[in-house]
This record gives structure tokens, sequence and C-alpha cells, in this order.
């Protein structure tokens, strides 16, 4: 009879993936969208908190799912346009004078551009505290270049350069959770046009994040893509080819109000897993 060693020693087994949820704080654009605001994830793996993006209403989206700003652990950033880094200076006002004593200064992540970025974003609007805001860990990744960086033992995070814009260069974020084979990954693309990386940043992925501005039915002339941004239709042909298993259309224009459906039957022609045009509250659960 053959054993397995694992099943005779605890200590060989491979540990249990721990829970891995993505609640959607804002899906919207830079100028809203009805139930949406712009575009913030809370991305929880066991007792890890973890920011996306941190736009202009950072504080009352957290306010809002019952989570306190000191409790958020890293703030990863994608680039640096309003709508994903304004928040910034009021999330680390908060941090330096109403966090518990004891609590200190989030991670900050993203890429050298951005950081540089938020530098300058802190020091023009909060000057006084903009040096505190600097003592923060802090992770600078490449900017035009795929990376890696281990943000715990149970986490993995990997960029790669997206197809937006030249003064606000993107990064998609992948998040590799757990070991093979109860790994979960989620990937968000942030903003971007039709971009090959997207295959290798979202495959396989448990969940792809991935902005669809315009859609390519309502506005056929928009067809591939503009201003450095998608349509829903190219975020299901990006979904097909990186094999992920679900989608989330964000970042949907304005103009998308109560033709959310539109989007994602236009997205779900080119991709057979799951489609789905989340609302500021919503909840994914990822499960092994």
């Amino acid at each position: 009879m053959s054993v397995n060693a694992a099943t005779l020693n605890p200590k060989l087994s491979t540990p249990p993936s721990p829970s891995v949820e993505l609640l959607v704080l804002g899906a919207g654009p830079a100028m809203g969208l009805n139930g949406r605001t712009t575009s913030c994830y809370l991305l929880r793996v066991g007792a890890r908190r973890m920011l996306i993006d941190c736009g202009p209403a950072i504080i009352q989206q957290l306010h809002e799912t019952g989570v306190a700003p000191h409790q958020i652990d890293d703030v990863c950033f994608t680039h640096a346009h309003a709508d994903h880094a304004l928040g910034y200076p009021m999330l680390m006002l908060w941090r330096l004078f109403k966090a518990p004593a004891g609590v200190g200064l989030p991670r900050i992540i993203a890429s050298q551009a951005t950081l540089a970025a938020l530098d300058g974003i802190m020091q023009y609007s909060l000057a006084g505290e903009a040096e505190m805001a600097r003592a923060a860990p802090r992770v600078a990744l490449p900017t035009d270049a795929p990376a890696s960086f281990a943000l715990d033992a149970d986490i993995l995070l990997r960029t790669w350069p997206m197809s937006h814009s030249p003064y606000a260069p993107a990064l998609g974020l992948r998040f590799e959770i757990g070991a093979p084979p109860e790994q979960k990954v989620i990937a968000f693309t942030g903003d971007t046009g039709p971009c090959d990386n997207v295959a290798l940043l979202a495959q396989d992925a448990d969940l792809l994040v991935h902005e669809a501005t315009f859609s390519a039915r309502l506005k056929p002339e928009l067809a591939a893509g503009a201003f450095g941004h998608s349509t829903a239709q190219i975020a299901g042909r990006h979904a097909a080819a990186a094999r992920a298993r679900r989608l989330a259309l964000v970042h949907l224009d304005v103009s998308a109000e109560g033709q959310e459906q539109v989007f994602i039957e236009e997205a779900a022609a080119e991709f057979d897993g799951p489609v789905s045009a989340p609302m500021a509250g919503v909840q994914f659960t990822i499960r092994g």
C-alpha cells in the first residue's frame, strides 16, 4: 500500500490557503457614476487588508464598509490619475492624526513614477504633513517593466505595465495568494487600453477586474478603445485570452448608467465565464 508522506506527517502538508474577499468600494470613472463613485477596492486576505487605489472619496468609502482607515495594511496604486490617487493625502492625514496610539502608517506600493506623483500631491495639498507621510514604508516598483514583490509569506504581488497614459503610467496588479494547487489569483488592470500584457497579468485568474470605460455597441467609433481606455468587448477578449474564470467590468463611463446590461452582454460575447458590472458594496469571495 502506498501512503502519501504528507498524510503521516502534518508538517509536510500544504497549509490551507487563506480566505480571500474583494469588496468593491467604488467602480466608477473619474466623473463618477450613480452607485459606483470612483474606482477603489478593499482586498482582504485572512486578517490583512489592502486598498487597491485611493480616490478622493476614500474616507467615506471606508466608513460605509465599517472598516476604519487605521485598519488598512497596504495601499497599492495602479497609477496617479486623480480618481485613483487624490484620496492619498486624506488617508495619510487621518493615519497621522486620528489612528490609535501605536498604529503606524500603511505600506505604500506603487511604481516609481506614481510614488513621485504621490509626493507631489502630498506636498501641494498638505505640505506640513508631507515629510511625515514619507516615513511610511514604501515599495517602489518599475514603471515600465514587469516586477514582483512578496507582500507576506502568503501573498505575491506581480505587476505589468498597462497601456494608459504617458503622464500617469499605469501598472496592472496581480495578487497570487497561497500556494498551488490551492492558490487563488485576483488581477486588476487599473486603467488601460488594449494591451498584450493583460493576458500575462490575468493568466488563469480566479477574478479579473478589468476597466471597461466604453461600449463598442453604444459607441462603435470607440470599438478599438480610446484615450487609454478599453471597451467591454476588449475586456471580454482579454479575459478569454488569459483564461480567467470570472470577469468584473469597472470604470464604466457615465453614459453607461442604465445600460450596464449592454456592457455585460458585450463582454460575454467574447468570454464564456461569468461577467458582472459590480456596484459599490458588492463583495467577491474567492473559494478554493
